[in-house]
């Protein structure tokens, strides 16, 4: 092969990385994105924080915690019934994602905690709050609970990272010093619309995560947000931090779906052991979504933990599905 047909093949795959690179993330997050956003914005120290609020103003403060990609869209459906059940409903659009801002800086514990406490402080929220995450924000939720214990009445964690997330090669060349980011910015997209599938074993449920994701993807600053906070929080082992969390006599929740394969529960011995002092649930035949895909039923667990924190029972199986394809409407 001659050197000019080397470099013209070298060429030929070069140029497409290069112009996908330069063409990534068209939209700038400003005011043009966001005028058709449901909710409120709130200017804080960091940049602007997109929230909504649902419920009774004296209602029990429930603060809701998305997961690594999917911004506060996931909660629909139980968002509006434990609203519904009398809770002062808040979620909100962690730094990086949805119609919040992406400033650059580390996206870290310190970050989403002044976050946090600044949303409170704008809503007036005086009394301590119960907090649900989902699967990444399991770490955030446990972080800012043992650093604000008397700011928190409850936690929920809902399938929580922290317990070995399965990670392949791109991510593993991803989280590298120096390459990680322009890689992950060019091949991102495609990772992340591969999990989609993932997320349940239910295309009416894949579909409607695919619909309200997908678009965000061409939003400026996404992936670079994502891949710092990804570096930062302990996805693959928080172990000690769930412990830490369990000994302070915060009532807590789990609740996870036995068909999750974005994060598959441990063994139920292994999560009875960190948390030994929490109501375990889990919903027999659903994925990793079981609020998006289950919202009455996790609404159901989630209102009686709201109301009292239910004995701990460790191994407690709950029915799933109404039918073999039939998830629960989320709206």
């Amino acid at each position: 092969m001659s050197r000019r047909m080397r470099i013209a093949l070298l060429s030929a795959g070069i140029v497409p990385l290069v112009m996908k690179y330069l063409t990534d993330e068209p939209v700038p997050m400003g005011p043009q994105a966001r005028q058709d956003a449901p909710g409120s914005f709130l200017h804080s120290s960091h940049g602007i924080t997109h929230y909504e609020v649902a419920g009774p103003a004296k209602g029990e403060p429930v603060l809701y915690f998305s997961g690594a990609t999917l911004s506060q869209w996931i909660w629909d459906g139980l968002f509006d019934r434990i609203a519904d059940a009398g809770a002062r409903a808040i979620r909100y659009d962690r730094y990086g994602m949805g119609f919040s801002d992406r400033p650059h800086t580390d996206y870290n514990y310190e970050l989403f905690e002044a976050q946090i406490l600044e949303l409170l402080d704008r809503l007036e929220v005086d009394r301590p709050i119960t907090i649900v995450a989902l699967a990444f924000g399991g770490p955030i939720a446990a972080e800012f609970a043992v650093r604000n214990p008397q700011r928190v009445s409850r936690v929920c964690l809902i399938a929580p990272d922290g317990f070995g997330v399965p990670i392949n090669l791109g991510l593993r060349i991803a989280l590298l010093p120096v390459i990680g980011g322009p890689f992950f910015r060019i091949v991102g997209d495609r990772a992340l619309t591969a999990r989609i599938p993932g997320y349940s074993t239910h295309s009416r449920v894949v579909e409607r995560v695919a619909s309200r994701f997908l678009p965000e993807l061409r939003y400026r600053g996404f992936k670079r947000a994502l891949l710092s906070a990804l570096r930062n929080i302990p996805i693959h082992d928080a172990g000690d931090l769930y412990r830490d969390l369990d000994s302070r006599g915060i009532p807590l929740q789990i609740l996870w779906g036995t068909d999750d394969r974005i994060t598959p529960p441990p063994s139920r011995d292994h999560l009875a052991d960190v948390f030994s002092h929490a109501d375990i649930r889990f919903l027999d035949g659903v994925g990793h979504l079981p609020h998006f895909e289950q919202p009455e039923t996790s609404a159901a667990i989630i209102t009686e933990f709201i109301a009292g924190a239910p004995t701990p029972n460790r191994n407690r199986k709950l029915g799933g599905h109404n039918g073999a394809d039939s998830p629960e409407r989320a709206g």
